[in-house]
């Protein structure tokens, strides 16, 4: 799978937050934005299976 790289502004709080719950999960802070990211979009296409 190819992957895009971007930038992503955060405050700093939730920077923080990040990275000591990726740290906390084994994850790099970059991995802990992707698991977070992947759980979402499983989340809402399980709510919205009806809608296109």
């Amino acid at each position: 799978m190819s992957q895009i790289n971007f930038n992503l502004r955060l405050p700093e709080e939730i920077n923080e937050e990040l990275i000591r719950i990726a740290e906390k999960e084994g994850r790099s802070k970059n991995k802990q934005i992707e698991y977070i990211l992947k759980e979402y979009i499983e989340k809402y296409k399980k709510e919205n299976k009806n809608e296109t």
